[in-house]
């Protein structure tokens, strides 16, 4: 994104679990080079079937032109220091559930085993 002419990252995160994996990735800078997919690993019949969710809508990431104000989320952080009114893409609540959900994925991975997410929220 840094040279002349620009030159877009390859973006891919994959989440995987107990009925297959969602994969979502693409070019940064073509918003038409990827999309969201689900693999399928939940019914023998359609073991590594890949469908497609959401095929309209394409690789939205982060805006990065180089003449412009700079990425969204950045416009947003500062919008709201400054007391304006904001869009909020993921609340604190969102970032509890991430950092949870890793959590279980580094006991998943030590146990071998499934792990449930401990939800911290919840009253005993």
């Amino acid at each position: 994104a840094h040279s002349d002419p620009p030159v877009g990252k390859r973006i891919e995160i994959k989440i995987f679990g107990t009925k297959g994996a969602v994969i979502y990735r693409g070019d940064d800078r073509d918003p038409s080079s990827g999309k969201l997919e689900w693999l399928r690993g939940d019914d023998e019949k359609e073991m590594g079937a890949v469908q497609v969710q959401c095929p309209d809508l394409g690789f939205e990431f982060e805006d990065l032109d180089q003449d412009g104000k700079g990425p969204a989320s950045l416009q947003c952080f500062i919008d709201s220091c400054l007391g304006l009114d904001y869009y909020v893409g993921a609340d604190s609540l969102t970032g509890l559930r991430s950092v949870q959900t890793i959590e279980a994925m580094y006991r998943s991975h030590v146990s071998g085993n499934c792990e449930s997410i401990i939800d911290s929220t919840e009253e005993s």
